[in-house]
């Protein structure tokens, strides 16, 4: 996963930022150690992707993501989310300079978004 990145690559996780390759292969390594991702997809957006510059060598792109994860001990559940991403061309690949995504809230019977909790007000 690391090697789809640049080696000055920013990596935004929902903990914070990631900096380097080789930082987030640990993180990488780490996340694999816990949990076990299966049935990742990802689709970039209707409009993605956009050329930075006159040059053609760098784009930013966003979409949505979803994928299926278990811990160790746990039942399988599924997450979702949205992603964004600077990418730069090294040779004929394309590599993520900086990537971001989030992890969107489950969503009650309803199809509203259910509030997190830190997200709700105190009386």
């Amino acid at each position: 996963m690391a090697a789809l990145f640049t080696e000055d690559a920013v990596f935004v996780t929902d903990q914070g930022p990631v900096y380097g390759r080789r930082a987030i292969e640990t993180w990488y390594v780490d996340l694999f150690k816990q949990w076990h991702p299966r049935n990742h997809s990802s689709k970039a957006d209707q409009n993605s992707p956009h050329v930075i510059g006159t040059a053609g060598n760098e784009i930013w792109c966003n979409g949505e993501w979803r994928q299926t994860l278990q811990g160790e001990s746990g039942d399988p559940f599924q997450l979702k989310g949205y992603w964004s991403a600077i990418k730069v061309r090294e040779n004929d690949t394309w590599k993520d300079r900086m990537q971001t995504w989030n992890i969107t809230p489950a969503t009650e019977a309803t199809g509203t978004p259910t509030p997190s909790p830190a997200a709700t007000p105190s009386n």
